[in-house]
């Protein structure tokens, strides 16, 4: 006998490491390029050769205050019936925190 064949599912969505404690594995599924499931390999930042920016920093924090603005919005019930009108009378966006948080993005912005 050859040898022995291992059959292994097809993996669709899975994260972590899978391959042991050295390398971390993502199964993604994507519906572009040339192989329609494919994989990519993630890793952690070296933050001596390339540290945050300026811009990378103001972006985190501007995405931080509305999105406490926009969970303080939603629980808020003198707002809440006027933006669950304002969401049902829209069709761009599919939830109501997306349609609340982008419209705390644009007070944010002035």
């Amino acid at each position: 006998m050859a040898g022995s064949i291992n059959y292994l599912a097809p993996v669709d969505n899975a994260s972590g490491k899978i391959f042991g404690k050295k390398q971390k594995f993502t199964a993604v599924t994507r519906n572009w390029g040339k192989r329609p499931r494919g994989c990519s390999a993630t890793g952690q930042r070296d933050l001596k050769n390339k540290p945050y920016t300026e811009k990378e920093l103001m972006h985190r924090a501007k995405f931080k205050a509305v999105a406490a603005a926009t969970r303080s919005r939603m629980a808020d019930p003198s707002q809440a019936a006027a933006d669950m009108m304002a969401f049902k009378a829209q069709t761009k966006y599919k939830t109501l925190y997306h349609y609340v948080f982008r419209q705390e993005w644009n007070e944010y912005e002035g």
